[in-house]
C-alpha cells in the first residue's frame, strides 16, 4: 500500500481529488499545509486553508512520473510528489468501519455497502468510495443532492454531465425522473456509473450512460454539471443547445471567488436564479435567458 502527498493551493484541491479517485485512490485526506491557526468569524462556518496538503492512498504501486505528469496537466502547474510505502495493518477494515450513511433532504440516503440503511422506507442508494469521484461527501456533490431532493424532477428528462460515480444520475432516477442521461469523458467514470447503476437495480432503459466530451444535443428539462470552472465555461453554449426553454441548469464545482468569471461567460445564454453555498463551494441555479 502506498501513500502520496502533494502540496496544493486550495483552488486546486477539487481537480486533484477527481483525478486521483479516477486513478484508483481509495482514500484522500486534506490538511493545512502551513499548520496555521484558524479563527472562525461566523458560527458554523468552515474556512478553507489557502495551501493544502493532500494525501492519497493507493493499494497498488503507482508510476510516480506518470502520476506527476497527469496531475501537472490537470492543475496546469508544477507540483512535487512525496511517496511512501505504508503497512496495511488491517487498514481497509478500519476504513470501512468509519464509513456512515448520509441523508440529503427528507427522503434520500447514500449508504455504503458495509452499513445498514437507517430508514428502510426511504430512497436508499448503495455507494462506496473508490473508483470515481462522487459519494456525497464532497460539498459540491452534497449541494447537488440537496437540490435534487428539493426540486421536483418527477417525469422530467435529466442530464448528469460529468457523472463520475453516477451518484447524481442514480439519485435523479429514484427521485422520479422519466429519463436520465449520464455522460463523462473518462472511461473509468462510465464504468463506475454502470457498476453503481447495476448495484442499485436501475432500469437501463431509463438511465442511458455515454462516453462523451460534450453534452449531446438533447431537449433536457434539467442539466446538472458538477465539474470545474474551465470546462463549465467552455461548455456554456452547448448547454444552451441541450436545455428546454423552461429548463433548469445546475452548475457546481466552483468556489465563491470564481463566480464572477462564470457569470460573465453565461450571461448571454442564461440568467442566474439562485446561488447556494457550502463552505465556500457554490451551486448555481440558472435558466435560459
Amino acid at each position: 500500500m502506498f501513500e502520496i502527498s502533494i502540496r496544493l493551493h486550495r483552488t486546486q484541491t477539487l481537480a486533484a481529488e477527481i483525478l486521483l479517485e479516477n486513478l484508483g485512490s481509495i482514500s484522500i485526506s486534506l490538511g493545512d499545509a502551513e499548520d496555521d491557526a484558524i479563527f472562525v468569524e461566523k458560527v458554523g462556518s468552515m474556512p478553507l486553508w489557502q495551501n493544502v496538503t493532500l494525501k492519497a492512498l493507493f493499494t497498488d504501486n503507482i508510476d510516480e512520473s506518470e502520476l506527476q505528469k497527469k496531475l501537472e496537466n490537470a492543475l496546469n502547474s508544477a507540483i512535487e510528489i512525496n511517496k511512501q510505502q505504508i503497512n496495511e495493518q488491517n487498514w481497509q477494515k478500519k476504513w470501512m468501519q468509519n464509513l456512515h450513511a448520509s441523508r440529503f433532504g427528507e427522503r434520500l440516503w447514500i449508504c455504503p455497502t458495509s452499513t445498514t440503511c437507517p430508514d428502510p422506507f426511504a430512497i436508499n442508494i448503495r455507494l462506496d468510495p473508490g473508483l470515481a469521484f462522487g459519494t456525497g461527501s464532497h460539498d459540491t456533490t452534497s449541494l447537488c443532492l440537496e437540490w435534487l431532493t428539493n426540486y421536483s424532477i418527477q417525469d422530467k428528462c435529466v442530464m448528469d454531465f460529468g457523472c463520475g460515480s453516477g451518484i447524481l444520475a442514480i439519485a435523479a432516477y429514484y427521485l422520479g425522473a422519466r429519463k436520465v442521461y449520464a455522460l463523462d469523458h473518462d472511461l473509468q467514470a462510465i464504468q463506475a456509473t454502470q457498476m453503481n447503476a447495476e448495484k442499485n437495480q436501475v432500469d437501463n432503459k431509463a438511465l442511458e450512460i455515454k462516453l462523451a466530451d460534450a453534452p449531446n444535443q438533447l431537449n433536457c428539462d434539467v442539466i446538472i454539471a458538477n465539474i470545474l470552472l474551465k470546462p463549465l465555461i467552455d461548455l456554456c453554449e452547448q448547454f444552451a443547445k441541450c436545455i428546454s426553454p423552461t429548463g433548469k441548469l445546475i452548475l457546481s464545482g466552483i468556489l465563491e471567488e470564481q463566480l464572477v468569471d462564470l457569470e460573465k461567460s453565461y450571461q448571454s445564454y442564461f440568467k442566474f436564479d439562485a446561488i447556494h453555498s457550502k463552505n465556500e463551494w457554490l451551486l448555481i441555479e440558472a435558466s435560459p435567458s
